[in-house]
């Protein structure tokens, strides 16, 4: 595809998205309360679309239409300063008071919680800004629904972001916070084929997330791992959590003690 048709087919996305986000804000069936909201998160203040997104976090099932408005705000870089703030922002050196409205967005996603995940799911993997796609995968993982795992798994396979791969792992790990490991084992997969990922920071979160779920089929990887990329891998503390071992981050006495422990079964 030229050059000239990958721009006429962006323009197109662009007034597509655009028409049905407005045509959302018209629909008769959508509440007036939550209409009102939609118009804030769209052109309000800083200020007013925090307290937008907070009032929608309450309502539950009823915010859906709002969720695709919400989603647009997880990258966004809007923060509302009282005045006081603003004072200590020229006095002092730290300079980065306010609430920041993507966190609300984010928060108010969160608890509006599973009514949102298809379409968080789907911005995950097709919207064209990284950092709405990181944060979705967070929001997801927030969510720790079941029916979020594919699409995360799909993330942190495919995009091409290492900061979205980063968060879809650290997601994955959340699930077994609800599930037995044993109901788990394609997340297991996802997170030992992405110990081996070219980015050392997802390696480290997949490291993570597996010693968090407590995976001991993962142990044999995680040995690989320690020995491949030493102890910043973060493989001898998930080999820590899982098998509560003090072993350190000596991958052959990782294997001398994995090895006597297949033996013994």
């Amino acid at each position: 595809m030229n050059k000239f048709a990958s721009m006429i087919l962006m323009l197109f996305v662009i007034v597509f998205l655009s028409s049905a986000m407005q045509s959302g804000a018209q629909d008769p069936s959508i509440s007036e309360d939550v209409k009102r909201q939609i118009e804030i998160l769209q052109a309000g203040t800083p200020k007013e679309k925090i307290n937008a997104a907070r009032h929608l976090g309450g309502m539950g099932a009823e915010a859906i239409p709002a969720v695709q408005y919400l989603i647009e705000l997880l990258d966004s870089s809007e923060r509302h300063r009282p005045l006081y703030k603003k004072i200590l922002n020229v006095i002092t050196i730290f300079g980065n008071f306010g609430r920041h409205v993507s966190d609300e967005a984010r928060k108010s996603l969160t608890r509006i919680g599973m009514p949102a995940v298809t379409q968080l799911s789907d911005a995950l993997v097709n919207h064209q800004r990284s950092g709405v796609r990181c944060n979705a995968a967070s929001v997801l993982g927030d969510i720790m629904d079941i029916e979020s795992v594919e699409t995360l798994i799909i993330a942190l396979r495919i995009d091409p972001v290492p900061e979205v791969r980063m968060s879809s792992a650290e997601a994955l790990g959340k699930m077994a916070e609800r599930r037995p490991i044993d109901s788990l084992s394609d997340v297991v997969s996802a997170l030992v084929d992405a110990l081996n990922d070219e980015d050392q920071n997802v390696r480290v979160e997949a490291a993570d997330a597996l010693g968090e779920m407590k995976a001991m089929t993962a142990v044999p990887a995680l040995i690989e791992t320690l020995e491949r990329y030493g102890k910043d891998s973060h493989a001898g503390k998930a080999l820590y959590k899982i098998t509560r071992q003090q072993i350190g981050s000596d991958p052959q006495k990782w294997r001398e003690w994995w090895d006597n422990e297949s033996r013994s079964e």
